[in-house]
């Protein structure tokens, strides 16, 4: 007589997800272990702040509260009692604000655990990502600005100040973001249609030819925070006659004209605040640190390059993405030093990763970059940066027939 036939466990699916089971049992206990240890922190949970807040706006604004007790100490014109009250007012918000913010890291704790668990399955099931064919070819070869300060770790090993979390931005080529229920930050990268390796060949005897540098690397800018707002517009060119063009019969207005005019124009937040705080000028920390405040290894260079241009440095490699391999862009200037800003945006198309279903060819037209705060050094530490973006053709190429 045939066994029983052992019935399937029923988490089997998850298995292939992380790469076999002790992988998923693995990266399962990491991430309830950090969850843990995030609620029982110092015997506290961010319900536990919020709470504490109702308490205290109670104080503040309920019946016979501190506001009360000022107004009438200022009715009563009783100058002792208005300084002593105001003291006491501008406390309790403070520890209000500081519970909010408290209560944020405690949320953001367990919210990096789940994270992690998430990426895990990424990284191990490599075959539900979508990939280029020619993905092998950029493989290794990718570089971005560094991320914010990871403010989490930072907070538990140094006194600075508590903005919230950004969260993580992901790493690598941004074409594998958004897949498998993992996020990203939005990025811009360099386009891969019109830097081959051919043109990256001829662009190198090009620069070698002028006597300049020549960086082989790829180059993408990651947002800092996602935009809140994004405006698109679909536009046709005016004048066009619409029977000839649909019948491709009028070779002096392409249907790509149409496309030139379809836009794409959002704003972002560039923020280098923690960072400036804990960088001196040539990239060292000035203090100690359990774990590395960067959710990546960063070289002491690119941390120099940061406290010394703030988010400028980010926007180089903005400009670093769209001039991509032009040996003309690649050169000293006399006052910057070595830069891939020369002062105009060029004619060439990158590529816009915004979401898992928003991504885009397309040419930035226009940018305007408003530094809010600056550091005592005059540098650059929170930007509002505007970008205006056309689109372009993202069609596979065809070859005439006729020729």
């Amino acid at each position: 007589m045939a066994g029983r036939l052992t019935p399937p466990d029923p988490n089997y699916k998850l298995y292939g997800q992380y790469g076999g089971k002790a992988k998923y049992e693995a990266a399962k206990k990491a991430r309830d272990d950090a969850k843990i240890k995030a609620k029982g922190l110092a015997g506290n949970t961010a319900d536990y702040y919020y709470k504490a807040n109702k308490v205290l706006d109670n104080d503040l604004n309920g019946p016979f509260g501190w506001y009360d007790k000022l107004n009438e100490a200022k009715a009563e014109n009783n100058t002792v009692n208005v300084a002593k009250f105001t003291v006491k007012i501008n406390e309790i918000k403070a520890k209000i604000s500081s519970n909010y913010l408290l209560a944020k890291v405690y949320e953001g704790q367990i919210k990096d655990a789940q994270d992690k668990f998430e990426k895990a399955k990424v990284v191990n099931n490599n075959s539900k990502i979508k990939k280029d064919k020619t993905e092998d070819a950029y493989n290794g070869v990718w570089k971005f600005n560094a991320p914010m300060i990871n403010t989490l770790n930072a907070l538990q090993t140094g006194d600075l100040p508590r903005p919230l979390d950004a969260g993580p931005a992901g790493e690598g080529d941004a074409r594998n973001f958004w897949w498998v229920n993992y996020g990203g930050k939005g990025t811009f990268q360099m386009d891969r249609q019109i830097n081959t390796a051919a043109f990256k060949a001829d662009s190198k005897k090009a620069a070698d030819a002028i006597k300049r540098p020549f960086d082989p690397n790829y180059y993408g800018f990651k947002f800092h925070y996602n935009p809140t707002t994004l405006n698109m517009s679909w536009a046709g060119v005016m004048g066009a006659n619409p029977v000839f063009e649909a019948a491709n019969l009028d070779p002096a207005v392409p249907m790509s004209a149409n496309l030139f005019a379809s836009t794409i124009n959002f704003t972002i937040i560039l923020n280098r605040i923690q960072d400036l705080a804990i960088l001196d000028s040539g990239g060292e920390y000035n203090r100690a640190f359990v774990q590395n405040p960067y959710s990546i290894d960063v070289s002491v260079e690119e941390r120099m390059n940061i406290a010394q241009k703030g988010t400028m440095y980010d926007l180089e490699y903005l400009f670093r993405a769209m001039h991509g391999f032009a040996a003309s862009a690649n050169y000293d200037s006399t006052l910057m030093g070595k830069t891939k800003d020369p002062g105009w945006l060029p004619v060439r198309p990158v590529e816009l990763h915004l979401g898992k279903k928003l991504r885009y060819r397309v040419r930035v037209t226009n940018m305007e970059v408003s530094h809010k705060m600056f550091s005592n050094s005059m540098v650059p530490i929170f930007s509002e940066v505007s970008f205006s973006c056309m689109r372009y053709w993202d069609g596979p190429t065809k070859k005439d027939p006729k020729k």
